[in-house]
């Protein structure tokens, strides 16, 4: 039986001669799998195909590893005139993508139909979208690694949980004893603070430490704080 941190890929073409890949992902994209997406992605790359799409329709979790391979990749592609776009994000991925504005960097679509039209393709002929190859066969080869199958059905979500508990209960603000003092305050004060603002505010009124989107990011992981939700949760809490 499938475990949650497994993945499945496809690949598939679009446009009349191939020029789209569109990479179609199922299951959980963290730092166990998602060498298997970035093992896709650079054996594109290495076959100068450069207009990449990919399709996350199936997708529950991804975590700071999956996010990376995107954004590490996204400059190198643009600068051989190609990019890489996202389609079909169920809304608890979507809302993450949000918080953490990758907006700002990587374009997103609703649906599959709309991130092919971002491209410009030209008219495909009558056939439509060819397959390539799936995960059964040459991703194992060319990836370099061994593809599960989807995700079981049923686990818990990664990222759905309870908000945490402050140890020592809520920072007072001027005695701060850490980075993640500073954040937790500061996502109390204002859940719906993104990343970017969080950084900044944590690194004027704290500059004795080194903060940093990323640094941001992983203490928010960590306590399960990506979700709006949770940090709602969490504010409320403390703020009764």
């Amino acid at each position: 039986m499938p475990t949650m941190d497994e993945i499945k890929l496809s690949l598939s073409q679009a446009g009349p001669s191939g020029e789209l890949s569109v990479i179609r992902v199922d299951g959980v994209v963290d730092a166990i799998t998602a060498s298997e997406l970035e093992g896709v992605i650079a054996n594109l790359m290495s076959q100068k195909k450069f207009k990449i799409l990919v399709d996350l329709g199936g997708v529950e979790y991804i975590s700071s590893a999956g996010w990376g391979i995107f954004i590490s990749r996204i400059q190198e592609i643009r600068d051989q005139g190609g990019d890489l776009k996202l389609v079909n994000m169920i809304p608890n991925v979507h809302e993450i993508y949000e918080l953490l504005e990758f907006g700002n960097v990587i374009k997103a679509f609703p649906s599959l139909e709309l991130g092919k039209k971002a491209f410009h393709l030209s008219p495909e002929p009558d056939g439509g979208e060819q397959r390539v190859w799936k995960t059964e066969d040459r991703v194992v080869a060319e990836s370099g690694g061994s593809i599960q199958a989807a995700m079981a059905p049923g686990h818990k979500q990664k990222g759905v949980a309870d908000p945490p508990a402050v140890s020592g209960g809520r920072p007072p603000a001027g005695t701060f004893r850490s980075e993640e003092d500073v954040i937790l305050h500061l996502v109390i004060d204002d859940p719906f603070s993104t990343v970017s603002e969080l950084n900044k505010l944590a690194s004027g009124i704290t500059p004795q430490f080194r903060f940093g989107w990323w640094r941001v990011f992983s203490i928010l992981r960590r306590h399960k704080l990506l979700r709006l939700r949770s940090r709602f949760h969490l504010s409320r809490r403390y703020n009764r």
